[in-house]
């Protein structure tokens, strides 16, 4: 999946299952706390869209704070992970 793909499956997912309120604020710099208003409980369900839609194995381990903290940096987090596992 190339980062527009990602881009635009984080964006369906966020605005159409998730229904964020904060949906217009969606870019590759949009914090996921402070300007989405993705709360931890929030950001699982996320991870369990991605996983089910977007076929990818997130492991607990790598569920660190440096890889959600925007919305360019849980790209970085998925294309790494599609490297790894692809």
């Amino acid at each position: 999946m190339s980062r527009k793909q990602l881009l635009s499956l984080l964006y369906d997912i966020m605005n159409t299952q998730m229904e964020l309120s904060a949906i217009e604020s969606f870019s590759e710099e949009a914090r996921l706390n402070e300007d989405l208003y993705l709360d931890s409980i929030m950001l699982l369900e996320l991870l369990l869209h991605l996983e089910m839609e977007g076929g990818f194995q997130i492991p607990d381990e790598d569920i660190k704070p440096k890889n959600f903290q925007t919305v360019g940096s849980l790209v970085d987090f998925l294309l790494a992970k599609q490297e790894v596992t692809g």
